[in-house]
């Protein structure tokens, strides 16, 4: 099936409330395990960068596991940006003695001061036209030891499967979820496709992308 690209960034006020609502705890507890399950022992990050943070659920995840770590919580919605920050403000923030810096910028123009340990990313890439600007954006922000781990939607191998798709798992949502959750299917890369960005942007000798779910696949960094 072909791609069918989704606008890059979500601005309206009434789908950004949507998403940032929706129920997505199944997914991103089972994303974030996988995550826990790839990284090196004994990896305890200075530096993390969350690309594309959202309303801040991953985001929060992250910084629950990593708390003395220095993060920086990228996106280019003003909206998304607001929430990913009210959403951080609920943690503990009394006890924060780390740095925290809330970032909104297109990932094309984002040059960082320096890199980072870490690199996350959930669900940005199907949003991305040229998806070559969300692999620059990583390889701007890493150094020989940085982790990377990239999560995102699998697109289906045909519309029928795609409206399965949504009947398994947003059924009870709202329809503009639904609408929202179809679009972002189409608009999403296929495990080949990934892999032979990686090959021409000359990462695939450092990172493994596998599916994990029917609807999920995970890029992360190979184990030395």
């Amino acid at each position: 099936m072909v791609r069918i690209p989704e606008p890059e960034l979500m601005e309206d006020p009434t789908q950004v409330e949507s998403y940032a609502n929706a129920d997505f705890e199944t997914a991103h507890s089972f994303l974030i395990r996988k995550f826990q399950d790839r990284l090196p022992q004994r990896f305890v990050p200075e530096s993390i960068l969350d690309l594309g943070c959202g309303p801040g659920d991953m985001s929060s995840r992250l910084y629950l596991q990593f708390p003395m770590a220095n993060f920086t919580f990228l996106d280019g919605s003003e909206f998304m940006l607001d929430l990913c920050k009210k959403r951080m403000d609920t943690l503990d923030s009394e006890k924060r003695n780390n740095k925290i810096d809330f970032k909104k910028e297109l990932i094309q123009d984002f040059v960082p001061e320096s890199p980072y340990d870490l690199v996350f990313s959930n669900s940005l890439l199907h949003h991305i036209h040229d998806p070559f600007q969300f692999w620059g954006a990583i390889q701007r922000s890493i150094h020989n030891d940085s982790f990377i781990f990239i999560s995102d939607l699998m697109r289906p191998d045909s519309l029928t499967q795609t409206n399965q798709l949504i009947e398994r798992y947003a059924n009870n949502e709202p329809e503009i979820l639904k609408r929202d959750f179809y679009n972002s299917l189409l608009a999403a890369y296929r495990i080949e496709e990934v892999k032979e960005m990686l090959e021409i942007v000359r990462l695939d000798t450092k990172l493994n992308v596998e599916p994990v779910t029917d609807r999920h696949w995970i890029c992360y960094t190979k184990p030395r």
